[in-house]
């Protein structure tokens, strides 16, 4: 029996990959890299899509990692900073929210293994109205800038770009 509900579940797992559907909310294009040497922490990125009437997304859970919590960047003197999303985050009525590198992002810290390219990781977004929404992340390389097609789409954004000073990962 367990055997069939791995089988189930791995299928299950498959079909969800690109996305993800709870009430009127669509998670598309989740991704995150592979881990680095002995690097602890990781961030996820997606795309969420609201049909229905304006949502918040109030927290974040996983099982991979030590914590996960909704992260964004500031600006401050100069310097990109991570910080924790305090009150949660706006999903408006049929709009859309853009966890990219440079914004929010899911951040995984303290992670069990390292993040392996090519395999998926389960997370889920805590809505208000819409409640828990499942999400597998696909592991792309370790050099990845999102889902084919994203940088044009998205702005090509990276961290510690010029523009955006240095970049403080002091928080982790």
């Amino acid at each position: 029996m367990k055997k069939l509900l791995a089988v189930v579940a791995t299928l299950a797992s498959l079909f969800v990959a690109g996305h993800a559907f709870a009430a009127d909310i669509e998670i598309k294009d989740a991704w995150t890299k592979a881990s680095l040497g002995q690097v602890r922490n990781g961030a996820g990125f997606l795309t969420v899509i609201n049909h229905g009437g304006e949502d918040r997304i109030v927290n974040v859970r996983s099982d991979v990692a030590e914590k996960t919590e909704l992260h964004t960047h500031i600006m401050a003197n100069n310097v990109m900073k991570m910080r924790q999303v305090e009150g949660g985050i706006d999903v408006p009525m049929h709009g859309e929210v853009q966890f990219k590198p440079g914004s929010y992002h899911v951040m995984l810290m303290g992670l069990n293994k390292p993040l392996e390219e090519g395999e998926m990781i389960n997370v889920t977004l805590e809505f208000e109205k819409a409640g828990d929404v499942p999400v597998m992340i696909k592991v792309m390389g370790p050099l990845a800038k999102g889902p084919a097609g994203m940088d044009a789409m998205h702005g090509n954004m990276s961290h510690g770009d010029e523009d955006h000073g240095k970049m403080d990962h002091s928080a982790h």
